[in-house]
């Protein structure tokens, strides 16, 4: 991922949080921040090495281990690009150090509420369940497949009031599809801004500069999904 201009979202970031709706075990105020320092440590990479590589101040990146500060949606894919990770590996719902980690359910067997737990764990999502990742500046991720995909990822973004994806222009691998399900976005590629209602869908390069605006005051809400390239790095294992 390349951020293009302007500074980095080292800046003032506001306190964040990772979280699964549904109980995990897990701190929600860390999540991100333990998964970052988890794969951090398992490279050998100092905090110096990823803030150099990601382009932020080592403080920032400090502060998002901590569970103390939100990346932006351009750190977050630099991270991912600099540890060698896709995107949803920071959405995983056992915690790095595996607390929280509970044996795979038997496919066979029923759920508490007689649904049978092949279908729904392999196949559906409730809203309830969803995998979160809230990030800096309002804006919140939420997963719309069970587990992790290789080649894609698929996602309602919902982002609040004047929330932008990033204060600058990034790029990365893949290319994406949007439609926005209620409120007005903005979508800046290049030297062009593309104004979307509901309703309304584009489709990019994600190689070309970019970055996502709310420019109201009322919440947007869209579906994105980002199809990586097939060199797009695989899911590791929780470290």
């Amino acid at each position: 991922m390349t951020e293009i201009s302007g500074t980095s979202d080292g800046r003032s970031a506001p306190a964040g949080r990772s979280r699964r709706r549904a109980t995990t075990g897990e701190d929600p105020a860390d999540g991100i921040g333990r998964r970052l320092a988890a794969y951090r440590a398992e490279r050998g990479m100092r905090v110096s090495d990823l803030a150099r590589s990601v382009g932020v101040t080592s403080s920032l990146i400090s502060q998002i281990e901590q569970g103390r500060s939100r990346p932006s949606v351009s750190t977050l894919f630099a991270m991912a690009e600099a540890l060698e990770l896709p995107v949803d590996a920071f959405f995983r719902e056992t915690p790095p150090d595996g607390a929280g980690a509970e044996a795979p359910a038997d496919p066979g067997a029923p759920a508490a509420d007689g649904r049978p737990v092949a279908h729904e764990e392999r196949f559906v999502v409730r809203r309830a369940e969803r995998a979160v990742i809230d990030i800096a500046s309002g804006v919140r991720w939420e997963r719309l497949t069970p587990t992790a995909l290789n080649d894609l990822e698929f996602l309602e973004l919902v982002y609040g009031p004047r929330a932008e994806s990033s204060r600058t222009l990034y790029r990365h691998p893949g290319s994406e599809m949007v439609v926005v399900l209620s409120g007005r976005l903005d979508i800046y590629v290049g030297f062009e801004c593309y104004h979307l209602g509901p309703g309304d869908s584009m489709h990019f390069p994600s190689a070309l500069p970019h970055r996502y605006v709310n420019p109201t005051d009322e919440t947007t809400r869209s579906v994105t999904t980002i199809l990586y390239d097939e060199d797009r790095h695989s899911p590791p294992p929780s470290p």
